[in-house]
């Protein structure tokens, strides 16, 4: 067998990449382009796209500090970003000024934009998914897929156990495979994956 070498990943690349999408889903969120255009100016969208690297800086294990510290801005604002209610932001959304998009909004709407690519993340892996193992005849990635449709990942053993009960993956019951994984799973791809590399070891598919 020949060893598959992958380039690193450029970190840095991927993180501006995935800040282009959440900006895309906060215009979405704050009434699309043509209500943006209307305002008089955007002196508050370096504090959103701020607010987006704080939540990606957050997510891969930086502190608040070590995040300021990239940022160039103060512990305190890090934190008013990224303890943001954004439940109660997106009840303001649409009678939202541009006067009131402080650090604390921009953080809850920087968190909600964060969401929603997540969630379009996983659907597009999803149907990414159930392409290819239908074109390839094998049913249990398809169903699986099917069945965590609005999960929100990473996720645990105890959710896919609640979501993906009383089913089968190639004759072995879910409880068995999903027990025998590692954790957390952090996509439906990864799942998969994590799924097939257990059924190799169980000898049912090579």
């Amino acid at each position: 067998m020949i060893m598959e070498i992958k380039p690193p990943k450029d970190v840095d690349a991927e993180r501006e990449e995935k800040v282009l999408k959440m900006l895309v889903e906060a215009m979405k969120i704050m009434g699309g382009p043509k209500k943006l255009a209307g305002m008089r100016n955007l002196t508050w969208l370096p504090s959103l796209i701020r607010a987006m690297y704080a939540i990606l800086l957050k997510e891969a294990g930086y502190t608040y500090e070590q995040i300021a510290e990239k940022l160039g801005i103060t512990r305190a604002t890090v934190e008013k970003m990224l303890t943001a209610d954004e439940e109660a932001v997106k009840k303001k959304i649409e009678g939202l000024t541009e006067e009131d998009i402080d650090e604390h909004v921009a953080g809850g709407i920087a968190k909600l934009a964060y969401k929603e690519m997540r969630r379009r993340g996983v659907e597009e892996e999803i149907e990414s998914i159930t392409t290819t193992s239908g074109a390839l005849g094998i049913d249990w990635p398809v169903r699986i897929a099917s069945m965590l449709r609005g999960v929100d990942f990473p996720v645990d053993q105890e959710i896919l156990l609640e979501k993906l009960s009383g089913t089968k993956i190639m004759g072995i019951p879910v409880e068995e495979v999903i027990s025998n994984i590692e954790y957390p799973v952090v996509s439906p791809v990864d799942l998969v994956k994590k799924i097939s590399e257990y059924l190799r070891k169980t000898g049912k598919v090579k």
